[in-house]
């Protein structure tokens, strides 16, 4: 209880004040009562700034999306159109004005991409360029999709864009000519940032989009690791390589999106794309993803045999975010931080198992990181590929490492 004397008493630019209206209190009265109304004080700022705050955001929500890419059926949808964070899938964006800029002529593959000082601001994950320092468009597209470096995304930004406000202009302007309504990008990296909100549909909008109308490029996304000052960079997409027919396309987190992915699967002449938001650990997202892939796949091979069946009964058990209410966010290291995450091989496609998926355990990554490669490997360039808008071809099971010019 604070005492009533103390109730007397007004706080004035940080002294203790007597009121005129109160009755007049010994020296050693007022030094006692200091701590009550320090306390009170304190009690009052606490109740104020609750009230004036809003509401602790709300953990991530699962949201999914499957869809056929030859035939644009949409195989699976969870909360399809409801607003989420798109984290690092922001960047399949950034990319594919890039890819744009390639395809007009306006930006050459060799041509240099500057540090500025607002890009080498940016919080991680970064390759870390100082500024005036500058890289290849080739190898700033591959830093992106391997590393997500978010200083270079931005620089990219700027070297199309003048400057990060105005590209992030351009971004919205094309992904609204995408169809992409529920979309509204603020900024070039994907860093938090409440106006950096998408959909799962949208997202595999954009992913659509690449695959058909920068078929020369998105093989960038299949890149499993990238050379650069004998640093070798892992893709954050820990189902490349691992799940049959994964070739990309882009993983994210943030604290605000929880573990987000656009992965996209080739298997014979058949390629679907699974975009899974909001999970509560890398785990949880490697475990889902392919678990929608696998049944998609499944659907369409016993559809071939005259069976009527959809993913939702044959997705995992009741564990699946499909079946989740409010699943509990764990706590979980950035893209950049985490360890890589070992995921079963998926079982050939004759062997297809559909039963409840383990979780992956943790464990260090099973390629060679540490290898040095041969000197006569080159990577390629791609001013080499054909014009031709083909299908992707598929990505070879062997790590191809990518050297820096």
């Amino acid at each position: 209880m604070i005492p009533k004397e103390a109730l007397c008493l007004v706080v004035q630019g940080g002294m203790l004040a007597h009121s005129s209206s109160t009755p007049r209190m010994g020296k050693r009265a007022v030094t006692r009562l200091i701590p009550s109304i320090r306390r009170f004080v304190c009690l009052g700022l606490a109740a104020v700034s609750t009230l004036a705050l809003p509401a602790a955001a709300a953990p991530p929500r699962y949201a999914a999306f499957l869809v056929d890419a030859n035939t644009r059926e949409v195989l699976y949808a969870n909360a399809p159109d409801e607003l989420r964070h798109p984290a690092s899938l922001t960047k399949m964006m950034t990319l594919y004005l890039v890819f744009d800029a390639l395809e007009s002529g306006r930006l050459k593959i060799t041509d240099p991409v500057p540090v500025s000082r607002h890009a080498a601001s940016m919080k991680p994950s970064r390759l870390g360029l100082a500024v005036g320092q500058s890289i290849s468009v080739d190898n700033a597209i591959s830093v992106v999709a391997v590393k997500s470096a978010n200083d270079i995304a931005v620089a990219l930004a700027e070297k199309l864009g003048g400057t990060e406000a105005n590209f992030v202009t351009m971004m919205n302007a094309k992904a609204q000519m995408l169809g992409m309504r529920n979309t509204h990008f603020a900024n070039a990296c994907g860093l938090t940032d409440p106006a950096n909100v998408t959909t799962a549909r949208d997202l595999a909008i954009l992913s659509l989009a690449l695959l058909h109308d920068h078929p020369r490029f998105y093989s960038y996304f299949g890149e499993r690791d990238f050379i650069w000052m004998r640093s070798t960079m892992i893709n954050h997409n820990h189902l490349l390589g691992k799940v049959i027919g994964v070739d990309g396309i882009k993983t994210g987190y943030t604290l605000d999106s929880g573990f987000t992915v656009a992965a996209s699967a080739l298997r014979g002449n058949r390629r679907l794309i699974a975009v899974v938001l909001g999970e509560p650990s890398l785990v949880a997202r490697n475990r889902d993803s392919t678990a929608l892939l696998e049944a998609g796949f499944s659907v369409l091979d016993r559809r071939g045999l005259g069976q009527s069946v959809d993913v939702a009964g044959v997705l995992p058990g009741v564990d699946h975010p499909a079946l989740r209410v409010e699943p509990a966010t764990e706590q979980g290291a950035s893209d950049d931080g985490a360890r890589p995450v070992r995921v079963a091989r998926a079982a050939a496609p004759k062997a297809r198992a559909h039963a409840r998926m383990k979780a992956p355990a943790h464990g260090r990554h099973d390629e060679k990181k540490t290898k040095k490669p041969q000197k006569t490997q080159k990577k390629a360039s791609r001013t080499g590929h054909s014009s031709a808008k083909s299908a992707p071809k598929k990505a070879s099971s062997k790590t191809s490492h990518r050297h820096h010019r």
